[in-house]
């Protein structure tokens, strides 16, 4: 939290992103709009429960021969994408790398403003979390308008 610029404690008050103010991330404030630029942001809640609930999900252990976990996300029409199983960091240390996902969505949760939505998954599980603290580092994956 020492580090978060919209807040300096755990519980608030936070001056952006909060339950009265935005819920959901601007573009300067996007990781994925700062770093990629053009129409690139990070999904919504709403666009991940798409995903989680209209794709289908199959875990791998050797992603091309490359050795790497995760998920191939497959749509109806065919189209996949791939979502290595990177764990999360937490202060300094690095958790469940190899085992877990964990990705961000652009979401706040409005019900405790110091969460904001994400979805995770293992080789058996892929689930929509909200207990995540918006200080975590977690995986994200741009999507495009």
């Amino acid at each position: 939290w020492s580090t978060y610029k919209f807040s300096t404690s755990s519980s608030g008050p936070f001056s952006k992103y909060n339950t009265i103010d935005k819920t959901v991330l601007e573009p300067e404030d996007d990781v994925a709009s700062v770093k990629l630029g053009g129409k690139w942001r990070m999904p919504t809640d709403a666009e991940w429960t798409e995903l989680r609930t209209k794709c289908t999900w199959t875990w791998t252990t050797n992603y091309n021969g490359t050795g790497v976990k995760g998920q191939i996300v497959t749509a109806t029409n065919g189209n996949s994408i791939f979502l290595p199983a990177a764990g999360y960091r937490r202060d300094t240390k690095l958790y469940d790398a190899g085992s877990y996902g964990y990705y961000w969505s652009s979401s706040l949760n409005t019900d405790k403003p110091s969460i904001a939505w994400y979805v995770n998954f293992n080789s058996g599980t892929v689930r929509r979390r909200d207990y995540g603290y918006r200080s975590y580092g977690q995986s994200v994956r741009p999507v495009s308008e």
